[in-house]
C-alpha cells in the first residue's frame, strides 16, 4: 500500500520470458526486468535503499536486461554517484556495494554487492554481475495519475476538507519533494451530494493552513496545502502554522493570493536548494544554490536533517528579495472562476504546482476588470487588429463550393473575423511559462483548461511505442503546408508512422477521428459549425467519442470544433478563434510542426510560435497544454537565443520548458565549459554563456535546438555563422 492507502507497486515472476514484472496499478504501467533464467521474488524490506520505494524483493540472477535503452546511475550506499550509463555508453565496476537507479517508467532500484558491467545500445540495456548474486529490487510509482477519487460538494467547508487530502499523494515531506517524481498526483475530485475523502489524511501533522471558509480561498491555497502536506483548518485570518510559528497569508500591500504565491515559491525554491544535502544531491552542484548561499548564511545540511515543521519555519524567515531573482520561472499560472468546473480541474492544476488566482476587479482600478479587458480583445479581433489577407491572398474561412459561404478559396477576404458568437475573457498576465483559464468564456492570451481533457489523458494507454501522425489537407489551394509531413518523423531514435491524406469526405474524416492516432494536423477550411469537407461539413460536436489524442486544426474559426474534439475524447488541441490568412497559417503550421516534433508541450510550443508569427495570436490551446506529441530527447525542451558580442564571442541564452518526463523541479546540466559542471533548475531562462564558435558548434551537436537569432527562429542544424 502507498502512503494514501491505495494499492502500490508489486512484483511478479514473468510467465513468458524469464524475468521480473514490475506492476504499477496507479499509473497503469508495467515493466519487465529480464533475467537469463526464471526467478522468484522474495518480499524484502526497502530500508537498505537511500531512496523511498513502495515495495522491495530479492531475486538471485547473473544479469538483468532492460528491454529499452535506459539510463542507469550507479551510486554508493550513501548516494555518491560512481558512474552513469546513458545511450550507447558502458561502464565496468569492481566488486562493491552499489545501488543502481534505473530511469524506467516505474522507478526501479537495484542493490547489489558484486562487480557489475553495464552496456546500453540502441534497443536495450544489459547489466551483468558475472556470477549469480542476490539482487535487492525496489520500485516506486511515479504517481503521474490520481490514485483515487474523492467526492465533495460545492460547500466551502467541504472544499477545505477536500484540499486537505491532496498532500496524501506526496512521496515524502523531505526536500526531495521538489523533484517531480517524488510528489505524486493528488486524488481526482468529483462533485456529489456529500463529502467522501476516502480516509485520506495529510502526511504533515506539525504544519497546517488556516483559511477562510470560501471557495476562492480553497482554490488559491490548494497547491500550497498539497506541497506542504498540510491539513487545512477554517479560520478568519489565513496563515501557515509551522511548529508553533505563524506565517500570515494576508498582506495589505499584496493580498491573499500574492501572499500564497510568495510562500509556495519560497518553500519550493528552498527545498530545491536543500535537497542537494541528501542522497540525490551527493557530489552534485546546483547553480542557484551557489548564487545565494553566501548571502543567506544558512546551514543547509542542518536544514536538510531538521524535522519538517522546523525546516519550513526557517524557510519562511528567509528574506524574499534575496532569493526571488534566482527563482525558476513558474510553470503554470491559472485563473479559475469559483465554479464546479474549477473544483474538478483543481487536482490537475495542483499537480503542476500552479499559481491559482480567481478573477476579480480592483476597486481602485475599474479599467482593468475582466469585462473591460474582454471588450478590448473583441475590438482587437473584429476591428483594426484583425490580420487580413494580403492582396492576392486568402483566408482559411469557408468557400462557396463547399459550404455556401462568401469567401472564395483563391480570392482575398476582407471580412472582419466573426467573433460575435464567442464571449472573450482576458486573464491578468502572470510571470509563468503557461497561463491557463478555467471557466466560462474564451481566454485571450491563455490556454483553456477543461477537466474532460485531463481525464481523457488518464484513460489512454501507452500504446505500442510507435508515434502515429496524420496530416489531412482538405483544400488543394493550401497544399503548400503539406510539406510538414516531411518534418514529422525526422528524429531517427523515435519510431514514427506519418500519413498524408487529401480531400476527405465527412464520413472519411469522421472515421479517421474515431481511429487511434497520436496527432492530427488538419489543413483546410472551417466554420464554427463544422470542418469543411468535399461533401459538406463535419460538426465535431456530433461525434460521441474519438481516438485522436492531440491535434492542430489549422483553419479559420476552428475554436468550437477544437473544443468539441476535446469533449469527445482528445487530450489537447489547437484551434483559432477568428479568420486567419493562408500565408500566416502556413508559416505558423510549419513552426508548430517543428516544435511539436522535437517534444515541446503544446502550450509552450504555441507561445514560442506566437512570438514569431502575428497570426499566432489568433490561435488557442484547449485542454491539457502540458501534453507533448513525442518525448523530448533532452528531457527538458530547450530554446536558445544567440547574440554576438563586441569581442567576437557569442552569447548563448538557454531557456527550458518542463515536460511530463522532466517536470517542474527537474534540473539540467548544459554541456558547456562555462557551466562548470553545475546543474540548473530547468524552467524559464536558465543562464547566458559566452562561447567561441567552436564551443557553440559542440553544444549544438547535442541538438538540433530551436534558436532565436536576430529575432527570428531558426534551427541549430541549419545555422551558419554568416547569420551574424
Amino acid at each position: 500500500m502507498t502512503g494514501d492507502g491505495t494499492p502500490g507497486v508489486s512484483f511478479a515472476a514473468a510467465t513468458d520470458d524469464p524475468g521480473l514484472r514490475v506492476l504499477d496499478p496507479v499509473d497503469n504501467h508495467q515493466y519487465r526486468l529480464g533475467t537469463p533464467a526464471p526467478v522468484e521474488p522474495t518480499p524484502a524490506s526497502g530500508d537498505r535503499f537511500a531512496y523511498p520505494v513502495d515495495t522491495a524483493a530479492t531475486v538471485r540472477t547473473t544479469a538483468v536486461r532492460l528491454p529499452t535503452a535506459t539510463n542507469v546511475y550507479v551510486r554508493e550506499p550513501d548516494g555518491a554517484l560512481v558512474a552513469s550509463v546513458e545511450h550507447l555508453e558502458e561502464a565496468s565496476l569492481d566488486a562493491g556495494e552499489y545501488t543502481l537507479e534505473l530511469l524506467t517508467p516505474v522507478k526501479c532500484y537495484l542493490r547489489i554487492g558484486s562487480a557489475v558491467d553495464i552496456h546500453a545500445d540502441f534497443t536495450e540495456t544489459r547489466i551483468d554481475f558475472g556470477d549469480e548474486t542476490e539482487v535487492l529490487v525496489g520500485a516506486r510509482s511515479r504517481r503521474t495519475s490520481p490514485a483515487t477519487t474523492v467526492t465533495t460538494t460545492t460547500d466551502p467547508s467541504d472544499l477545505l476538507a477536500t484540499v486537505s487530502t491532496f498532500g496524501a499523494a506526496l512521496g515524502t515531506t523531505m526536500p526531495e519533494r521538489s523533484y517531480p517524481s517524488l510528489r505524486g498526483h493528488p486524488p481526482a475530485v468529483e462533485l456529489g451530494d456529500e463529502l467522501d475523502t476516502r480516509g485520506l489524511t495529510p502526511p504533515a501533522t506539525d504544519v497546517w493552513l488556516e483559511l477562510p471558509e470560501t471557495t476562492e480561498a480553497a482554490l488559491t491555497a490548494a497547491p500550497l496545502a498539497y506541497y506542504l502536506g498540510a491539513d487545512v483548518r477554517q479560520a478568519e485570518e489565513p496563515r501557515v502554522v509551522a511548529d508553533g510559528a505563524v506565517h500570515p497569508l494576508s498582506d495589505p500591500g499584496r493580498g491573499f493570493e500574492r501572499a500564497v504565491e510568495r510562500t509556495l515559491k519560497t518553500v519550493f525554491f528552498m527545498d530545491c536548494l536543500t535537497r542537494y544535502d541528501g542522497a540525490y544531491g551527493h557530489g552534485r552542484r546546483l547553480h542557484e544554490r551557489e548564487a545565494v548561499t553566501g548571502g543567506l548564511g544558512l546551514d543547509f545540511e542542518a536544514l536538510y536533517h531538521a524535522d519538517h515543521a522546523d525546516r519550513v519555519r526557517h524557510y519562511l524567515t528567509v528574506p524574499y528579495e534575496m532569493i526571488e531573482p534566482h527563482f525558476p520561472q513558474w510553470k503554470v499560472a491559472a485563473t479559475a472562476r469559483p465554479t464546479a468546473t474549477s473544483i474538478e480541474t483543481l487536482p490537475f492544476l495542483v499537480d503542476d504546482l500552479a499559481l491559482v488566482r480567481t478573477p476579480q476587479q480592483s476597486p481602485d482600478d475599474p479599467g482593468t476588470d475582466e469585462s473591460t479587458q474582454a471588450e478590448a480583445v473583441s475590438a482587437f479581433l473584429s476591428g483594426n487588429g484583425a490580420v487580413r489577407a494580403p492582396s492576392g491572398g486568402f483566408t482559411r474561412g469557408p468557400t462557396d463550393n463547399k459550404s455556401g459561404s462568401s469567401a472564395g478559396g483563391g480570392t482575398q477576404s476582407t471580412a472582419a473575423p466573426n467573433v460575435n458568437d464567442l464571449s472573450f475573457v482576458s486573464p491578468e498576465p502572470a510571470d509563468a511559462l503557461e497561463q491557463v483559464w478555467v471557466g466560462e468564456g474564451v481566454p485571450f492570451g491563455a490556454s483553456e483548461a477543461l477537466p474532460t481533457a485531463y481525464h481523457n489523458r488518464l484513460g489512454r494507454d501507452s500504446g505500442d511505442g510507435e508515434i502515429d501522425i496524420t496530416v489531412v489537407c482538405n483544400e488543394a489551394a493550401m497544399d503548400e503546408e503539406t510539406d510538414v509531413e516531411a518534418v514529422y518523423g525526422q528524429r531517427d531514435i523515435l519510431p514514427f508512422e506519418v500519413e498524408l491524406r487529401h480531400d476527405l469526405s465527412t464520413d472519411e474524416l469522421a472515421d479517421l477521428l474515431a481511429d487511434d492516432h497520436d496527432f492530427l494536423h488538419y489543413i483546410g477550411h472551417a466554420e464554427p459549425d463544422g470542418l469543411v469537407c468535399e461533401d459538406g461539413k463535419l460538426d465535431c460536436g456530433d461525434l460521441e467519442s474519438i481516438g485522436v489524442d492531440t491535434f492542430f486544426l489549422n483553419a479559420c474559426r476552428s475554436y468550437r470544433q477544437a473544443r468539441a474534439l476535446v469533449e469527445a475524447g482528445a487530450i489537447v488541441g489547437i484551434g483559432s478563434h477568428s479568420d486567419v490568412t493562408n500565408a500566416g497559417a502556413v508559416d505558423l503550421g510549419r513552426t508548430m510542426a517543428r516544435l511539436l516534433e522535437h517534444g515541446f508541450p503544446f502550450a509552450p510550443a504555441l507561445n514560442v510560435a506566437q512570438e514569431q508569427h502575428p497570426t499566432g495570436q489568433q490561435y488557442i490551446v484547449i485542454g491539457d497544454g502540458g501534453m507533448s506529441v513525442v518525448q523530448c530527447e533532452a528531457g527538458t525542451a530547450l530554446l536558445c537565443e544567440l547574440e554576438k558580442t563586441e569581442s567576437g564571442e557569442i552569447e548563448l541564452t538557454i531557456s527550458g520548458f518542463p515536460t511530463r518526463a522532466h517536470n517542474f523541479g527537474s534540473s539540467f546540466m548544459p554541456y558547456l565549459d562555462g557551466a562548470e559542471n553545475a546543474f540548473y533548475l530547468s524552467a524559464g531562462e536558465i543562464d547566458t554563456f559566452e562561447l567561441s564558435p567552436n564551443e557553440l558548434t559542440d553544444f549544438f551537436s547535442y541538438g538540433p535546438y530551436p534558436v532565436i537569432i536576430n529575432s527570428s527562429l531558426v534551427w541549430s542544424n541549419e545555422l551558419t555563422f554568416d547569420s551574424f
